[in-house]
């Protein structure tokens, strides 16, 4: 049985993981499935969770937009 921390923790995780995806589709042209595979490709390369690699997407994004403005 699922708590309220376990649902609350993978809500959070799909909404990290929907926003780098919107992030690798606006800026590299991806498609979802394309973008999907991208973070899981680079979690498992980079032995870290999809949270961690969803995460840095947001960040570098964040960090290079502000920098353009």
């Amino acid at each position: 049985m699922y708590d309220y921390e376990d649902v609350r923790l993978l809500v959070e995780e799909i909404r990290l993981m929907n926003r780098a995806k919107l992030i690798l589709i606006k800026m590299r042209g991806m498609t979802e499935a394309e973008a999907h595979r991208f973070i899981i490709k680079t979690a498992m390369d980079r032995c870290v969770k999809k949270r961690a690699v969803a995460e840095d997407i947001i960040r570098y994004h964040e960090e290079h937009e502000e920098h353009e403005k």
